[in-house]
């Protein structure tokens, strides 16, 4: 703690408990006064904020004539943000948010009215890290799902969209983030490689690994893990980047850039912050389950074997382990927990910690190959990279540096699987729409759209709706994730440009050029991804909800290990994911 100058962990149930309320209301959000937001810190307009004129226009940017009578509602459908049932006010046209405790108007959980340090409203509408972090599963107040879920990566969300019209509407930097997301569901945000270039301590470094950085590409299109389970992991990140606990890179987006003390800020408040997601708890599965079957599933989990002799598994088996989905993901059942000959202490319960070797998962490779040796050094002598630990003992630096991974080979951090019920779609990039396709690879779509919420009857076809999350009419529990259309090359796409109309499984040539530049130039692919300027048409936007697995990062191969699976193994696996 002294090293770094923060807080230690707390040592009494007090001190975390203030510490938890602390990280709770910076991180929560919905207008509370301490609530965080984007580049300004707390109670501080930050230079990512917009104005609630200029939010209650972003209507004319809709190719509407008027503001419709839904239009929080539609804020949520048609940038796909996190709905809440908490009050999370702005003010309406005409209102006064200091005469109306805040305003009348229902703001999504990836905004917040930004308040004054005396208490007071500024009518200033910030950002959340909920855009990318918290999501929604239907709405309790009808039945169709639990609602807002803090901690549940964001699967709906335009990132590319939201940050052109937030933009366009305030003449505002959002904008930049309409460079972080090429088609809806899947997000850039973790551009590290961009963030360690432009934050190193001492100013420009120029050195050996400067090459490396600079032709380290682009991670591409990413699927938000869930916070919920970083108390089950001890790295974090996709590629377990960083050490679970090297909390500053959590707050990157509220670090006060007009405040010449903003490392001091971030000092100050990343430890509760991370308090408070370390106390994120996964959603119970709301239907039915055959618990026999799930029983069964919970068997095969822990003890099959996807290596055993005669089921010829394509992929190399991984070191260690007995070759079961609990070798990479961690041990959940009694029987196996308790067990000292299985695992060697019960606390390690859920936990998983391997990093998957490239070579064993075999999935799309665009962020590992980004996230390269000199990307994790120039990591290293930046701030929120815990420069000042590098070399110790207690080295919080990247942890896929040569001197830390050793012999080990670049992968991908298995996941615990916490809430996987809730958290499709599946792999690092989110390119398999549920459980059923991932354990069985030859079912995979190249091209597909998950269904969408059905618009008003008046509102049909002129307005954007997002993807369903009503359970009962959009989740499909044989499967295991949302319900998805299979699409054919040209509907949405273009023919021999995103996709091969005669059917063959490569990437088209276009594609393979563009992976070729967008995986060896920094910044090239959110560059060729930038969104036009002018209005969209609601097809345009429509289009963007096309999961195209032949883009560049989009890849869905991999993790076919499980092909030896049969389908009643399959069905059994899936009953007891639920139970998770």
């Amino acid at each position: 703690p002294e090293l770094v100058g923060e807080r230690a962990h707390p040592k009494t149930c007090g001190e975390l408990r203030a510490s938890w309320e602390k990280g709770r209301v910076l991180m929560e959000g919905h207008g509370a006064q301490g609530a965080g937001n984007f580049f300004g810190g707390a109670d501080t307009v930050g230079q990512f904020s917009i104005s609630a004129d200029q939010y209650n226009g972003l209507w004319r940017l809709w190719g509407l004539s008027e503001r419709p009578d839904n239009f929080d509602e539609l804020m949520a459908e048609r940038y796909g943000l996190p709905k809440t049932q908490r009050r999370n006010p702005y003010p309406l046209p005409g209102e006064d948010p200091n005469a109306t405790n805040g305003g009348s108007g229902q703001l999504s959980a990836f905004f917040t009215q930004i308040r004054t340090p005396d208490g007071g409203w500024t009518g200033e509408i910030g950002l959340t890290c909920h855009g990318c972090h918290s999501s929604h599963i239907g709405d309790p107040a009808d039945g169709s799902g639990p609602g807002l879920l803090y901690g549940l990566g964001n699967a709906l969300a335009d990132t590319g969209l939201t940050g052109r019209d937030l933009g366009l509407a305030g003449y505002s930097p959002i904008a930049v983030f309409s460079l972080f997301g090429t088609s809806r569901g899947t997000n850039n945000a973790s551009d590290v490689n961009l963030f360690f270039l432009l934050s190193q301590d001492d100013g420009v470094r120029l050195d050996a690994y400067t090459l490396g950085v600079l032709l380290s590409g682009m991670t591409g299109s990413g699927d938000t893990p869930q916070w919920w389970n970083l108390g089950s992991r001890v790295l974090k990140f996709q590629d377990g980047f960083f050490a679970a606990d090297a909390s500053r890179v959590d707050l990157i987006f509220y670090n006060p850039l007009g405040d010449a003390n903003r490392n001091a800020w971030i000092r100050e408040h990343a430890p509760a912050a991370n308090d408070w997601i370390l106390s994120l708890k996964a959603p119970e599965y709301p239907l039915p389950i055959d618990t026999a079957l799930a029983e069964q599933g919970a068997i095969l989990f822990h003890s099959k074997d996807l290596w055993a002799e005669g089921l010829d598994n394509p992929a190399p088996r991984p070191a260690g382990g007995n070759g079961s989905c609990a070798s990479c993901h961690g041990a959940y059942s009694p029987r196996y927990i308790n067990d000292p000959n299985f695992l060697a202490d019960p606390t390690l319960e859920g936990v998983a910690s391997y990093v998957v070797p490239l070579s064993v998962i075999r999935t799309d490779s665009a962020r590992v190959d980004t996230n390269n040796e000199a990307v994790n050094q120039y990591g290293s002598t930046s701030f929120l990279g815990y420069s000042e630990t590098v070399g110790t003992a207690q080295d919080c630096g990247p942890q896929q540096r040569a001197e830390i991974r050793g012999e080990r080979e670049f992968g991908y951090l298995a996941p615990p699987l916490y809430g996987v019920w809730a958290s499709a779609p599946y792999l690092h990039n989110g390119s398999i729409p549920d459980l059923w396709s991932l354990l069985k690879p030859d079912e995979r779509p190249a091209l597909w759209r998950r269904v969408s919420t059905p618009a008003r009857a008046d509102q049909q076809g002129r307005v954007v709706m997002g993807f369903d999350t009503h359970l009962l009419r959009a989740y499909d529990p044989e499967r295991g994730g949302w319900r998805y259309e299979t699409l054919s090359c040209g509907t949405g796409t273009l023919p021999f440009i995103d996709c091969d109309p005669l059917g063959g499984d490569s990437d088209p040539l276009v594609q393979q050029f563009l992976a070729a530049l967008y995986g060896n130039v920094l910044v090239a692919w959110n560059i060729g991804n930038l969104p036009v300027l002018t209005q969209w048409t609601p097809q345009q936007i429509e289009n963007r909800k096309i999961y195209n697995t032949h883009l560049f990062s989009q890849g869905n191969e991999g993790h076919d290990f499980t092909a030896v699976l049969t389908d009643a193994e399959r069905r059994a696996l899936i009953e007891y994911m639920k139970t998770l």
